[in-house]
């Protein structure tokens, strides 16, 4: 799977970045490699969010 995401470099250093279809969730990484493992991370949490909301709690 391929997503494409936009970053550009912070003033205070590193680099600030989002995947185009979801600018409101913005990650940094001291490095280009560090942000895309925190771009990772952002979708791996937006994935497991997904699935938290369709859970069924039956008490």
């Amino acid at each position: 799977m391929e997503l494409d995401y936009t970053y550009f470099e912070a003033e205070e250093g590193g680099y600030v970045g989002y995947f185009n279809d979801f600018p409101q969730h913005v990650t940094q990484g001291e490095t280009i490699e560090e942000l895309e493992e925190m771009l990772m991370d952002v979708y791996e949490c937006m994935e497991l969010s997904k699935y938290r909301k369709n859970k069924l709690v039956v008490a």
